[in-house]
């Protein structure tokens, strides 16, 4: 019988007792930062958490940013808006609605400028407006993938800075009726630049509009963590509500105790359990190929079909 991630799951209790804490409002801050090394296991960590958070039907956004998605601050608005719930945002609805309109303004030479509104995806569409053509440029708006592409930079952030506020305006509405997760994973890939943290269009919107709203106390009930093999630097402005947690390597008690009980290979002696300890090292990602390999091993052979 398939396992499931919970069955298999091992150690991290600290970790987790202090992620219930969080849920339960008992812990003084909302901000987890997990870093650990290749392998330790932050991916298992983050969906224990969201298990976690699911079976208390708390609303849970989980993003991983190895996904080889593209993230900007529009998409992570609306990726945290399709896995929250649409109908809880309402006025991000209409932000989009109202920003996938193109305005332009045309005029004859030598005639004034008659304002109109050209609706993406209704040609028919035509309302007044003072924006002139020159101001739009190429932009290109779907809500379909949420992408925006202009050549006018200060069009684009007044889209951007519109959709955040009314994002954050419906994120405070439902956080103030339940508690909130959101969980980023693979938070190393916010980053431009792999020899020093140059934060990306995703990273600014993480830190610089979600957690700073945390931090400056508008969404009290919300709750967030990143995981990753290296993150940002966090001032000591950050201390009150942002704690960091490490991923040990593990001890050759949980091993056994894995292979044993959780991969169901009781008949594994002490010797031979100290030698896959030893092959193991503590790594969790080693461990668990060891397990998947040994468990197969064990199983009866399959013949192959008759071609």
């Amino acid at each position: 019988m398939t396992k499931t991630l919970r069955e298999l799951f091992v150690n991290r209790v600290r970790q987790s007792d202090i992620f219930r804490k969080i849920l339960d409002g008992q812990a003084r801050r909302q901000i987890m930062v997990v870093t650990a090394g290749a392998g330790l296991g932050k991916s298992w960590l983050l969906r224990v958490f969201a298990y976690e958070a699911a079976s208390r039907a708390l609303p849970v956004v989980q993003i991983d940013f190895a996904d080889g998605q593209a993230y900007d601050a529009l998409s992570l608005a609306r990726r945290c808006r399709d896995a929250l719930g649409p109908e809880h945002f309402a006025a991000l609805m209409r932000a989009i609605d109202e920003a996938t309109t193109a305005r332009v303004a045309v005029s004859a030479a030598g005639a004034p400028a008659a304002p109109v509104s050209v609706s993406i995806g209704n040609e028919n569409s035509f309302t007044s407006s003072g924006i002139s053509i020159s101001d739009i440029g190429t932009t290109v708006i779907r809500d379909n993938s949420f992408v925006i592409q202009t050549d006018n930079p200060i069009v684009r952030q007044a889209i951007e800075d519109r959709i955040t506020a009314a994002f954050f305006e419906c994120l405070a509405a439902l956080a103030g009726r339940t508690r909130v997760v959101l969980l980023f994973d693979s938070y190393e890939r916010a980053s431009l630049e792999a020899e020093r943290w140059a934060p990306s269009a995703a990273d600014r919107w993480v830190v610089g509009e979600l957690l700073a709203r945390i931090r400056d106390g508008k969404l009290p009930n919300v709750a967030v963590v990143l995981a990753g093999r290296r993150v940002p630097d966090f001032g000591i402005e950050w201390n009150e509500v942002l704690g960091r947690v490490s991923l040990e390597l593990l001890e050759c008690a949980y091993i056994k105790e894995y292979l044993r009980e959780r991969r169901g290979l009781a008949n594994i002696t002490d010797a031979q359990a100290e030698v896959l300890c030893q092959a193991v090292a503590g790594n969790p990602q080693v461990m668990g190929l060891i397990g998947d390999n040994l468990e197969q091993a064990n199983r009866p052979a399959m013949a192959d079909d008759e071609w």
